[in-house]
């Protein structure tokens, strides 16, 4: 039986100012929260920690948020993946066929504001 999980987060960004960012956040609200740099390493670190909570960047080089929430799901079904993009219209196919199967839990565009981050993560991470 899986422990009781409350606030630890993951946030998956290729661009790392945006990525250590968000951290630093959401660890300045007491939150857990790690970050990684691609997919591959998020369906790593989801496999060894119980996430509540992944922020994700939709558009990154190798897997794509999307190709990634599913590995997260499969590993995962429990975690709660928001996504963010600063490239609207190159995600907008990705982020809508995300809805078409029922895996986005929330959208955010870049540039995000902290409360939106904020809010989002006391919103599922503390759920």
């Amino acid at each position: 039986m899986e422990a009781k999980r409350c606030g630890r987060i993951l946030v998956v960004d290729d661009e790392e100012t945006i990525g250590i960012g968000m951290s630093e956040i959401l660890k300045d609200e007491g939150f857990e929260a790690a970050y990684v740099v691609n997919g591959k390493d998020a369906i790593q670190a989801i496999k060894e920690v119980p996430f509540n909570l992944v922020f994700m960047d939709i558009v990154m080089p190798g897997l794509n948020g999307l190709e990634t929430f599913r590995e997260i799901k499969k590993n995962r079904p429990g975690t709660a993946v928001v996504l963010f993009t600063g490239y609207f219209r190159d995600a907008e196919e990705v982020i809508l066929q995300g809805i078409k199967e029922g895996m986005i839990d929330e959208f955010i565009r870049k540039p995000y504001f902290a409360d939106e981050i904020i809010r989002s993560a006391k919103k599922y991470a503390l759920a």
